[in-house]
């Protein structure tokens, strides 16, 4: 990494490869020389980072090692949101790059889409407003599923697990959740909540909803196979506001196709902006990886963003370093 000091004259270059809030980019502006540049595919990433002391990105774009090792004026990586499954870490660390992200920010915005998810596809919304705009009107073909009295399975009761149990009991809904690490205080503020713990096969065979709210790590990878899926009852749904890689698509399609579960609504797919066979299907909701994109959190991000890449580039830690 070449950390040669930089003029006096000379301001600090940002590039930012993924949407952030207007004020923030504009905030941005204002303190550093800013380079803004939409998702670029790898090579084109590759030739603008080379003079980059800063790189803003979130989920959309992917930044390997054979990236990284090009980037030689690179100091500070900054993900705008949860999650750095798509930064080579180690790679990072030994060109002596600062990484940190801004996570628990969007928890609140993440849990709405959940539970938004579960009414849609449980009473067919998306379904009927595609009917409705082709001129179709059956009302009889759209009969749904109330939530209320119904029991929420949920894989990951982190921050946004823990927010969207309570929007659960709010529309009176019963909880089930699976914790990975269950300390005898996580027990406890659980039962003080009335969440119902159990093992992850559990859930799956209780739950009428079952949303996976769960990193995605070396644990979680293939999390839901054609096994799990075997587990849920026929009438039940899965959500997936976590990652793509947590579920298997092809065996989710077979569950889908052959009514062996009832329905799914995913926010986040395998590989992000490519065509999935699950949108052949009506009981299916897809959304684009929008859990997080409210303007509340986002505004809130950004200016949590603006604060971390002032003390990395400073040379101090970010709160939520992460190398």
């Amino acid at each position: 990494m070449n950390t040669k000091p930089l003029s006096t004259a000379e301001r600090l270059r940002v590039l930012v490869v993924d949407p952030l809030a207007p004020k923030a980019l504009a905030d941005l502006g204002a303190l550093y020389d800013v380079t803004v540049h939409m998702q670029p595919p790898q090579d084109v990433l590759t030739k603008l980072l080379r003079d980059q002391h800063a790189l803003v990105l979130r989920s959309g774009v992917k930044l390997p090692r054979e990236v990284i090792e090009h980037a030689e004026q690179l100091k500070v990586i900054a993900r705008a949101g949860n999650g750095t499954d798509n930064i080579d870490l180690l790679a990072a660390a030994e060109a002596g790059i600062q990484v940190f992200n801004i996570p628990s920010v969007s928890s609140g915005a993440v849990a709405e889409l959940a539970l938004g998810l579960a009414f849609s596809v449980m009473r067919n919304i998306a379904l009927a407003d595609r009917q409705i705009r082709a001129g179709v009107w059956k009302k009889s073909e759209l009969a749904g599923v109330e939530l209320s009295q119904k029991t929420m399975g949920i894989i990951g009761l982190g921050s946004i697990g823990s927010r969207l149990a309570r929007l659960a009991q709010g529309v009176g809904m019963n909880v089930v959740a699976s914790v990975g690490r269950l300390t005898e205080e996580r027990r406890a503020e659980c039962a003080s909540a009335g969440i119902t713990l159990a093992p992850t096969d559990q859930v799956l065979r209780q739950a009428d909803v079952v949303t996976l709210a769960c990193p995605l790590n070396d644990h979680t990878r293939r999390l839901v196979t054609r096994a799990e899926l075997a587990l849920m009852k026929p009438t039940a749904y899965l959500v997936n506001v976590s990652r793509g890689g947590v579920v298997d698509e092809e065996h989710l399609y077979e569950a889908l196709v052959h009514r062996r579960i009832a329905g799914a609504a995913i926010d986040v797919l395998a590989v992000e902006r490519e065509p999935s066979r699950l949108s052949e299907l009506d009981n299916v909701v897809l959304t684009p990886h929008i859990g997080a994109m409210t303007f509340d959190s986002q505004d809130r991000i950004g200016q949590i963003l603006l604060e971390g890449l002032r003390l990395a580039l400073a040379g101090l830690d970010a709160p939520t370093r992460i190398r």
